[in-house]
């Protein structure tokens, strides 16, 4: 889908939604809001974001290429300000991997590493949305809110089963050498290998695992709050069986950075708790200026970095000699 494409779905969509919400009443709503609790939301987005570096670095100290911790938060923070705007919102973590790459001579690896912790992600943000979603919807009675978190967590386990099967890469890798893009291929195959090899890292994944379930829980009270200066009186499990759905819709690649697509599935269900399209609308606003804010923050790291020609000095497990990556990842 080409970009102007998706420049232009995103504000039809936009439009669409701010027209049938009335934009006083949009106003109306941002005017009401409680700026305490959103700073407070916002300090609390901050901290996530420390987390979700943090789980980066301890996948990269398993496998041996870690920089210092700020370095990492340095390159997500710098990826959020380049990645923000781009027409998709997995492009943000390519530009992750890719600096963060560069700096270390070693792309694989670090594209391996922020690629589990986003599956991690995922799972555990899913499963806490079952874990909710199951009694709700016994006391409830209303099983509509338990199949669509179990369909989008099968679709997505096996989404990633089949990026990693072995034969599935085998065949792309043939389409990518009959246009000549050996190098390519080549670098799919150590990819594969590179995330694999972390089923030995058990140590690091269940240290991550945990951070996760930390981060993401983090994660919902963050728009439970932002839901909250708006005046939305929901339960707070509405919001952990929404926003993965809601997340998940987003990363579509049909519209710009999710834009549109993300504040319809914001007022779609919510609307289905009763609350209005304003407010709904406004939650997804206020929380997208979380991330600008977040890029701004970003943009001015950037501006007092200085690059370095040299690589990072990686941070190696401290023992009495070298060590392989393969002894790393069997701590």
């Amino acid at each position: 889908m080409k970009l102007w494409m998706k420049a232009a779905l995103s504000l039809a969509v936009l439009a669409l939604l701010f027209w049938k919400a009335e934009l006083p009443q949009v106003y109306a709503a941002f005017v009401a809001a409680q700026p305490a609790l959103w700073l407070t939301a916002f300090v609390l987005f901050l901290i996530q974001q420390v987390l979700v570096t943090y789980c980066w670095q301890i996948l990269l100290v398993a496998n041996g290429s870690a920089p210092p911790l700020v370095k990492t938060l340095e390159v997500h923070c710098i990826g959020s300000f380049f990645g923000t705007f781009l027409p998709t919102s997995v492009a943000m973590d390519v530009i992750r991997a890719y600096r963060l790459g560069r700096q270390l001579q070693r792309g694989v690896d670090a594209l391996s590493s922020l690629f589990v912790v986003r599956v991690l992600g995922f799972v555990v943000i899913f499963l806490l949305a079952l874990l909710v979603a199951v009694p709700v919807s016994r006391t409830l009675h209303d099983s509509r809110l338990f199949w669509p978190v179990l369909l989008a967590l099968a679709a997505f386990a096996g989404a990633v089963a089949l990026t990693l099967q072995k034969h599935a890469v085998a065949m792309v890798q043939v389409v990518c050498k009959r246009f000549g893009l050996e190098a390519f291929a080549a670098k799919l195959g150590r990819l594969r290998e590179s995330i694999l090899a972390y089923r030995q890292a058990r140590g690091a994944l269940f240290r991550v695992l945990m951070l996760t379930c930390l981060y993401q829980s983090l994660g919902i009270v963050i728009i439970y709050l932002v839901g909250r200066s708006l005046g939305i009186e929901l339960a707070i499990w509405h919001y952990f069986i929404y926003i993965p759905l809601i997340t998940t819709i987003a990363l579509l690649p049909i519209s710009l950075a999710g834009l549109g697509i993300r504040e319809g599935a914001f007022v779609f269900f919510f609307a289905q708790a009763g609350v209005a399209q304003a407010q709904a609308l406004s939650l997804s606003l206020l929380l997208f200026a979380q991330s600008v804010a977040l890029a701004l923050l970003g943009g001015i790291w950037y501006l007092f970095v200085k690059e370095q020609a040299a690589p990072v000095k990686l941070e190696m497990p401290a023992a009495p000699g070298a060590r392989s990556r393969e002894s790393v990842l069997n701590q």
